[in-house]
């Protein structure tokens, strides 16, 4: 039976991330702006497949025990499928062109899967593992920063978007690590509920406060454009935010 203290962590998480799937709806019904250009579908799935995800944990459905540590493989499935779109959104809004797009989409996942595949290992195929993981971090990093700036639009309001969306994926990436190291299928300086809280703490502020920046910021996308914002040239746009929400 799961620790109380965790249930009450995913049962809270899945609460926000309800208001996540509130603000989306919210985008969507918006008439100032331009859904086709802002392709604010997206932005629905990611607290939605991540509330849907929660509801499965908190009724313990796919967990597994690996040494002391509980895997919740829905965590993993949540993380595959929402956090492609995060980072790849985050181009799409800069005007990056589709094979950046995809290739940060793309490293995220596997980025996910290298690491759950370290959590479900033992000894030193666990540090292997994550190593690997690492290393698909900071190509996504690299991408976010150093590849993506290059294309950001002339458009003030994109470019404002774009960074907000940048820094919050950015810096809340990086505690992901940190917190895989000091649990327990790391070293175990963190227990396994302690863990558990943190990291639902984490999802919904990488993902709720995200859905709210593109909707605080949501005139990048107005359908009539301010005549100082829409005279520079545009970038290669592409058509979706990640790899893994690639409709062809």
């Amino acid at each position: 039976m799961a620790d109380p203290a965790v249930t009450a962590a995913y049962t809270t998480s899945f609460v926000g991330l309800l208001v996540g799937i509130w603000i989306a709806l919210k985008l969507l019904r918006e008439e100032t702006v331009d859904n086709a250009t802002g392709q604010f579908k997206w932005l629905l799935v990611i607290p939605g497949f991540a509330a849907i995800s929660y509801l499965l944990m908190v009724l313990e459905v796919g967990v597994i025990t690996v040494g002391e540590n509980e895997v919740y493989l829905f965590r993993y499935i949540d993380w595959i499928v929402t956090t492609p779109i995060l980072v790849g959104y985050a181009g799409y809004v800069a005007g990056a062109p589709r094979k950046w797009v995809v290739g940060v989409g793309l490293a995220d996942a596997l980025m996910i899967a290298t690491g759950l595949a370290a959590t479900l290992a033992t000894g030193i195929g666990t540090w292997i593992g994550f190593g690997i993981s690492a290393a698909f971090h900071l190509v996504l990093l690299a991408i976010l920063y150093l590849v993506f700036p290059r294309y950001v639009q002339d458009n003030p309001s994109r470019r404002r978007l774009f960074r907000i969306l940048q820094n919050h994926v950015g810096l809340l990436w990086i505690a992901y690590p940190v917190i895989w190291i000091a649990s327990p299928a790391g070293v175990g300086y963190v227990s396994v509920t302690g863990t558990a809280m943190i990291i639902a703490y984490l999802d919904v502020v990488a993902k709720t406060p995200y859905v709210y920046f593109v909707y605080r910021e949501r005139t990048a996308f107005r359908t009539e454009p301010l005549a100082a914002e829409s005279g520079g040239t545009e970038p290669e746009s592409t058509d979706t935010p990640a790899a893994s929400a690639d409709p062809s």
